[in-house]
């Protein structure tokens, strides 16, 4: 999200993450203290990191625990910016260890401070029902009385279950820490306590003052030292830092004399958490940018030459320039959708053309390929990007939504969202989710939010005109938002009705997560659609149709209905195409439902409109959806098949390919023309359709990687489609 950090300065004291010693139970809780009642700051964290060892840490922001910086160390380097080098896991609100209350999360991402031994860790999902501890906004004192709560070690247990908590005196302040002694006799601090809470009372609300540090350990069980004390990291400095790490829009601009702008701002409320300028210039007189991802921004000039722009270090903000290609004189607007298609309008003809990204950091033309025009008359002021294979711009002041397919007839649609009103902004951006900020003349930035932005609709857009993220101030003559790059998020269940949950990298088609349920379904799944981010129909083996609402990915875990949704659902295809139809085939008879819910409960008034597109005959081994009423199918003969369902025996079909496609076991797709097949070994291929509705498969190539994006797939797949609403994906 942000630039690089170094490691900080060396610690004093003996660390405080605690290992996995003895039998194999992980250290954890403060020596001399009391045992917490259950539900007891909840806000308090039990953080795992591999199997070496846990630290304690604080809910501070429903997305993110704060903890120590060296609970991420496994010694052979730096802490740094990114995935955590071990798989870690988060307990948070889950007083006593033996039991279930509190949530579990994966922990996805760090982001350590530079100077400080503190990191932040983002979380797998949000949670939503512990309160976040607030930061105090005053220094500690000198005799000051401060609660430390912590899993680790106590005097007289190696691995206890509950959490514990004590009262310290502050003994002296420094710029970065405080220095601490227990307030009562043997309190002390011990390993597993690394990264725990110190905070004060505030009018009956805890306030995080500093977080534990380092100790003498005396009195903790097995150590011998005789010296008392320990230091925490002090905090109550850093909410600024932290206000930014945790806000979710990055926007980078770029100023009339060439310096580079960095903003930073909180979707929920938005407040402008960030705002900075580079010292240096780019060097070239800039046209047109896209940002890609955190740290990757291209940028043309008026010579037509594209520039990548690597962002190093954001406070303060810094970068570096590297030419990656020619040829880009004619386009004049840029907009990137996260997801791996990069868009631009041709000044005069205001034609709009598509290339497709295969790397984060392209660096040649070979990075930036399959160019597709999806032809004229794209006459837009200003273009962003709110989605997987979407453009917003506005016009003769209406506010415009495309949906992007391919050349060709069904190139693309359009919504008009608003036919006024929209003529004032110069610049549009969006991060995705339906968050849209515009910018004026004057240099004012508006914000808006789109409840659902892919329904072509603008009715559901609130504005928030009293209360924008600036009245004045932004001055660029660039702007780009950094896409909230999705996920192609791939749900599977085997026979023993365990679920499997994969996200792959759309760009780059690597595995982001990868997870398996403890738990069963408790029947033997058939057939499975996926309707959003957290809903699945499955049908049995005995025609009953369940849904199954995804409850986490990071671990994978789910519930489901008790009862079955209903009886006859035979079907052992089914799939939903993200814009309100589920298709299934059952006996060879293909189907057609209309999905009226995102949480359908009862079939009769949730899944209506029952279809028979074909009769009999349709014996496809595979299904997938591809687009609105789209689907692809393939035969055994290797045929790969496109289908476009009407109505009832109304239908089309185009051959994509003759052969080739005779071992799928499996097809899956969100959408975009990206294509996955499995084949009978469990090995899934991804290939990418630059036009998927034109009726040709000329144009399908292996997508990145090339070949085999891995194996041990589960039999039964299915992907979450781009269109579907609501979403509940991750925002970074």
């Amino acid at each position: 999200m942000h630039g690089f950090r170094r490691w900080g300065a060396a610690l004093t004291g003996a660390v405080l993450a605690a290992g996995l010693l003895g039998g194999g139970g992980v250290a954890r809780a403060v020596a001399g203290s009391d045992s917490v009642p259950d539900g007891g700051y909840g806000f308090t964290a039990k953080v795992m990191f591999g199997d070496e060892q846990a630290c304690t840490g604080a809910l501070v922001d429903q997305d993110w625990v704060l903890t120590a910086k060296n609970c991420f160390s496994d010694g052979t380097g730096p802490v740094v910016r990114g995935v955590p080098g071990k798989p870690t896991r988060a307990l948070i609100g889950r007083t006593d260890l033996t039991g279930t209350a509190g949530q579990e999360r994966a922990v996805v991402a760090v982001v350590p401070h530079s100077e400080r031994n503190l990191a932040l860790a983002r979380l797998s999902a949000p949670v939503t029902d512990i309160t976040p501890v607030g930061f105090a906004d005053t220094a500690p004192a000198a005799s000051e009385t401060l609660t430390v709560a912590g899993y680790g070690r106590t005097a007289t247990e190696w691995v206890p279950d509950r959490l514990h908590a004590a009262a310290f005196t502050v003994q002296d302040v420094a710029t970065a820490t405080v220095g601490v002694v227990g307030a009562s006799a043997g309190a002390t601090i011990c390993k597993g306590d690394a990264g725990g809470p110190v905070f004060r009372d505030v009018e009956g609300a805890p306030a995080l003052v500093a977080v534990s540090n380092t100790s003498w350990q005396k009195g903790c069980l097995g150590e011998t030292e005789t010296r008392d004390g320990a230091t925490a990291t002090r905090v109550d400095d850093l909410a600024a830092w932290v206000g930014e790490q945790t806000a979710d829009v990055q926007i980078f601009g770029v100023l009339s004399d060439g310096r580079l702008t960095y903003s930073v701002i909180d979707s929920a409320t938005g407040d402008l958490r960030a705002d900075r300028q580079s010292a240096a210039s780019l060097g070239f007189s800039p046209k047109a940018m896209a940002t890609l991802n955190e740290d990757t921004i291209l940028i043309t000039d008026t010579d037509g030459k594209m520039y990548r722009v690597d962002v190093t270090g954001t406070d303060p903000l810094t970068f570096t320039t590297s030419w990656v290609m020619n040829g880009w004189s004619p386009y004049d607007r840029l907009a990137y959708d996260g997801y791996g298609s990069l868009y631009g309008i041709l000044e005069g003809t205001d034609e709009l053309r598509r290339r497709t990204l295969t790397t984060e950091k392209p660096s040649s033309v070979e990075h930036i390929g399959r160019a597709t025009s999806m032809g004229t008359g794209f006459s837009l002021t200003s273009v962003t990007s709110p989605g997987a294979g979407r453009i917003l711009g506005n016009a003769d002041g209406r506010l415009l939504s495309y949906t992007i397919h391919g050349n060709g007839a069904e190139a693309w649609s359009r919504d008009d969202l608003a036919s006024t009103g929209w003529s004032g902004p110069t610049h549009l951006l969006s991060p995705g989710g339906g968050h849209y900020y515009a910018r004026s003349s004057t240099g004012r930035l508006d914000r808006y939010r789109d409840a659902n932005p892919f329904d072509g609709s603008g009715s559901d857009i609130e504005s928030f005109p009293n209360d924008p993220v600036s009245s004045s101030g932004w001055d660029q003559v660039l702007l780009s938002a950094r896409p909230w790059t999705g996920l192609v998020s791939v749900y599977g269940v085997n026979s023993d009705g365990r679920l499997s949950y994969t996200a792959l990298d759309p760009v780059t088609g690597a595995k982001v997560a990868s997870t398996v349920s403890a738990q069963t379904l408790g029947f033997t799944p058939k057939a499975l659609a996926t309707l959003n981010s957290d809903t699945l129909l499955v049908t049995t083996d005995t025609g009953s149709l369940y849904r199954v609402d995804i409850t986490g990915t990071q671990p994978l875990t789910f519930t489901r209905t008790a009862e079955r949704l209903g009886g006859g659902w035979s079907h052992d295809l089914l799939v939903y195409d993200g814009y309100g139809s589920l298709f299934g085939r059952a006996g060879g008879t293909w189907l057609r439902y209309t999905v009226t819910k995102a949480k359908p409960a009862d079939p009769a008034t949730d899944l209506i409109d029952r279809t028979v597109i074909v009769s009999s005959g349709f014996d496809v081994p595979t299904l997938a959806a591809t687009g609105e009423g789209r689907l692809l199918a393939t035969y055994t003969d290797g045929t790969l098949i496109a289908y476009t369902a009407v109505g009832a025996n109304d239908w089309s079909r185009a051959d994509l390919a003759t052969n080739g496609w005779a071992d799928a076991t499996s097809l899956f797709s969100p959408g975009g023309g990206l294509y996955y097949r499995r084949d009978a070994n469990g090995v899934v291929t991804g290939y990418l359709d630059t036009s998927p509705f034109n009726g040709s498969g000329t144009d399908i190539t292996p997508y990145t990687p090339t070949g085999t994006t891995s194996s041990d797939w589960d039999p039964i797949l299915s992907a979450q489609p781009h269109n579907s609403w609501p979403d509940n994906t991750r925002r970074w």
